[in-house]
């Protein structure tokens, strides 16, 4: 058994594939049944039988409430579909592994592999990628390790491609599938792939034109010829009378759609639905609807003009011209639709590539990724261990290389006196003949082009016998090109509370496109007394999206939680808490928080937050973006800010019709579509739109309070400061430059923070401000919760004082503040508070 992985899947919403790489080729395995590459990506449930495929597919139209598909646009979310056969629910992670383990049959070797690459959008968040990651162990697989689709469809092509010089080459993978879309900006690098950028969007595919066949074409015409009370509703109601009627004709639309990629016009007959009639009882199976290619474009150009839209945001946002690109490389089923080829070729005046096959392109390009990545060791073949040995060697080289040589490093532990290696080319074309083993070898492998290169690595000792070692064998395929790291699809940040606002912002913890896997350290203080044994506790939330946010607009990746009743010593207010965060190349998110001086480490118990989208909540969110937007436009005009008020209404609209579309919703709570989470994207996009627009109120705000907190620091540093907050001070004033001209107001408002530590810090050790807290809190004595205990503790603050005990009177002044109600110390309600800042 190979050491590398060398199997990839990619799990599609339509169709899923497995492939193998097998000594620098790679093949796709075909179904048994049939001999198709593709599996349909639909589970069926059907008396004591799970189907999975065509036979789930076909039977769809048949029994509708046993059978699910596309649910991979709802991975990461608390979907569940109801199976009446069965009585109970299906996770989209379940229904995933039904699939994985369908491909498995696939594999004729007779192989059953342990560990599995498997793609995924690049514009899936963290939430569904550890989806995606769960449904792989569920399927079987003890090793899952996940690769974005753009960088599996270059390195099928890169790899095939052997005409066309690539070195230092980008170009754009354009990939439209059945169900997402992703575009990528992609560099060859130092003989590796490299996305450098992406956008995309997980409710955009070929199933989604499907639909609008459906909703724009076929409904209404359906509706001339009979009595229907709001067809579209009753089809996709999961309750509805004509629920089955809908996926019957989205097979029907699918079927018209392909036809339409070669033909100028297609024919629904819907005489091929049984059962057809209205509320009357009136038949239509002598119904014929002709679809021309002109209708179906019409349809479907806005969703195509907006996948251009986000293809030119990458070239803008990267300061390219479309002439700066090698190509455009299409992928993905709903590439071969005529109008999205010539759209696209039209937008930058080169032709699009079509030189890989863009059904089966992820598959391919998995398994090259697969050739690259080791099996975990506790999973390497059991029944071929090599000999238990007094060595160990840890090794180091380009499993794939564009090169004529490729280094090979090794280290090795254990004693090497009289041992000697040596390493030959499996065809003799390479012998580095006997050579003293020492701690460390290094040696240049010579490689055959466009081929897979074995070596044996082998351990003599001073009689030329072999000597057992825990490695024996080098894989290279020459030829083909690697990853240099997959990037992160958004900026992962952090919410902390803003005490100035009685709000919640972001601190960034790593911006988009940072190479994986990759980690940082962070520093927070208490924003609040935490007292050991209660109910308090403090949250690390982690969510997705742009930095510049307000928190709620991004998504929620995960939460940490630090009860208070794990901890064995209260947590004083602006006692720093030391935080690790840790992403691998498949996403998966730790966090590990350190309390000083408590002491205790919180460690992987990070829990993910899977997107939850009620109808009626997704209503008062849409409500509420509304008002925010009608009050900072009344609020740009009083202040005669009128550029800013004319961007504003151009929101005016798109918002209004979100309310309109999120309303009807509430009225089928029911809805099988994905209509409420593409509702909850279009909010999020124009919520983000709307907080770029008043950024520069905010940076003006958070400039005259920078100058003004500025001022008040500089003086506590002269007349309290240390030598050390002497320097803090002065290193935030020597970057005021930077941050002060930024169009990131949270670069501002980190720079204020940094100001009021440094002055909190040396206010809170000098009596009068102790004293005068402690003071302050006496007033409040008949609101605190707990009578008895406050009464102890002003008792001891007096003796504190008295004493001059000013490091015990600020344990009290803490422990005061803490017994205080919620209307004292909060201002008005946050919708998440965090207990950091």
């Amino acid at each position: 058994m190979s050491d590398m992985i060398n199997f990839g899947i990619d799990l599609g919403t339509t169709n899923s594939l497995v492939a193998k790489f097998n000594k620098g080729t790679v093949e796709v395995f075909k179904n048994p049944n049939g001999f198709k590459e593709t599996l349909p990506s639909v589970v069926g449930f059907r008396n004591d039988r799970i189907l999975v495929g065509d036979q789930a597919k076909a039977y769809l139209e048949k029994d509708s409430k046993n059978v699910v598909a596309q649910f991979k646009r709802k991975m990461g979310t608390t979907e569940a579909y109801r199976i009446k056969s069965l009585g109970q629910s299906k996770t989209p992670i379940e229904l995933s592994a039904f699939v994985l383990k369908e491909l498995k049959n696939f594999i004729h070797t007779q192989e059953m592999p342990e560990s599995m690459v498997i793609t995924i959008p690049a514009s899936f968040d963290m939430v569904q990628s550890n989806a995606t990651k769960e449904a792989g162990y569920m399927a079987g697989f003890k090793q899952v390790v996940l690769l974005q689709e753009p960088i599996a469809a270059s390195l099928a092509y890169a790899n095939k491609e052997k005409r066309i010089d690539l070195k230092n080459s980008q170009w754009i993978v354009y990939d439209f599938g059945g169900g997402t879309f992703d575009v990528a900006l992609v560099r060859i690098v130092e003989e590796e792939l490299k996305v450098l950028d992406h956008e995309g969007y997980n409710y955009l595919g070929g199933a989604d034109f499907d639909a609008l066949i459906v909703k724009k074409i076929i409904t209404p015409q359906i509706e001339k010829k009979g009595q229907f009370t709001d067809l579209l509703a009753q089809m996709t109601s999961e309750s509805g009378r004509y629920n089955t009627l809908w996926y019957a004709l989205l097979r029907l639309a699918e079927e018209a759609k392909i036809e339409l990629s070669t033909r100028t016009s297609a024919e629904i007959d819907l005489s091929r639905i049984h059962n057809l009639v209205d509320e009357t009882g009136k038949s239509f199976n002598d119904l014929i609807i002709t679809v021309t290619r002109s209708e179906f474009e019409d349809i479907i150009k806005d969703a195509v003009y907006s996948t251009a839209e986000m293809l030119k945001k990458i070239l803008t946002r990267n300061s390219l011209r479309p002439q700066d690109l090698k190509f455009v490389l299409m992928v993905g089923g709903s590439t071969y639709i005529p109008f999205v080829r010539k759209r696209i070729e039209e937008l930058l005046g080169i032709p699009v590539n079509t030189g890989i096959d863009p059904t089966n392109a992820i598959a391919i390009g998995a398994a090259y990724f697969a050739a690259t990545k080791e099996v975990h060791a506790t999973l390497k073949d059991t029944d071929n261990k090599l000999p238990t040995s007094s060595l160990k060697i840890k090794v180091s080289y380009n499993r794939m290389s564009k090169e004529k040589e490729e280094m090979f490093s090794a280290k090795v532990e254990g004693n090497v006196t009289g041992l000697f290696y040596r390493i030959a080319r499996d065809d003799g074309g390479n012998d580095s003949g006997l050579k003293v083993l020492s701690p460390r070898i290094t040696e240049d492998l010579p490689l055959q082009e466009d081929v897979y290169n074995l070596f044996t690595f082998k351990v003599y000792d001073n009689k030329n016998n072999i000597f057992p070692t825990d490695f024996n064998l080098i894989q290279i395929a020459q030829g083909k090109y690697s990853v240099a790291g997959q990037m992160l699809p958004e900026d992962l940040s952090l919410a902390i509370d803003d005490l100035n606002t009685d709000d919640a912002k972001l601190r960034l913890i790593f911006a988009k496109n940072s190479v994986l896997p990759t980690k940082t350290k962070m520093t927070v203080e208490a924003s609040k007394t935490i007292i050991h044994g209660s109910d308090d506790e403090i949250r690390i939330i982690v969510v997705e999206g742009p930095s510049e946010n307000h928190f709620i607009a991004n998504k929620a990746v995960g939460c940490l939680v630090i009860s208070a009743k794990r901890l064995t010593k209260d947590i004083i207010r602006g006692t720093d808490i030391y935080l690790t965060f840790e992403v691998s190349e498949s996403r998966d998110l730790t966090v590990t928080a350190f309390i000083n001086p408590s002491g205790p480490n919180f460690h992987d118990v990070f829990t993910p937050m899977f997107r939850d989208v009620p109808v009626n909540t997704l209503l008062e969110e849409v409500q509420i973006l509304k008002t925010k937007l009608e009050n900072e436009k009344a609020g740009a005009v009083t202040n005669e800010n009128y550029e800013v008020a004319v961007s504003l209404e151009k929101l005016v609209n798109p918002v209004k019709e979100l309310h309109s579309k999120a309303l009807l919703l509430t009225l089928t709570p029911d809805d099988l579509t994905d209509d409420r989470y593409i509702l909850q994207d279009e909010m999020r996009r124009n919520a983000q739109e709307l907080n770029k627009i008043t950024a520069g109120k905010r940076i003006e705000r958070l400039r005259k309070e920078y100058h003004s907190l500025k001022a008040d620091t500089q003086q506590i540093v002269a007349q309290s400061g240390n030598d050390l907050e002497n320097k803090q001070f002065n290193e935030v004033v020597a970057h005021e430059h930077t941050f002060l001209n930024s169009s990131n107001p949270q670069k501002i408002e980190d720079a204020i923070n940094s100001l009021h530590r440094i002055s909190f810090q040396i206010l809170r050790r000098t009596p009068d401000f102790l004293i005068g807290w402690f003071e302050h809190l006496l007033t409040k004595r008949e609101t605190f919760n707990d009578q008895l205990q406050a009464k102890n503790l002003i008792e001891g603050g007096k003796r504190h004082i008295a004493s001059e005990d000013y490091e015990k009177l600020a344990e009290v002044n803490s422990r005061l503040h803490a017994l205080l109600p919620q209307k004292e110390t909060d201002t008005k309600e946050m919708r998440y508070f965090t207990g950091i800042c």
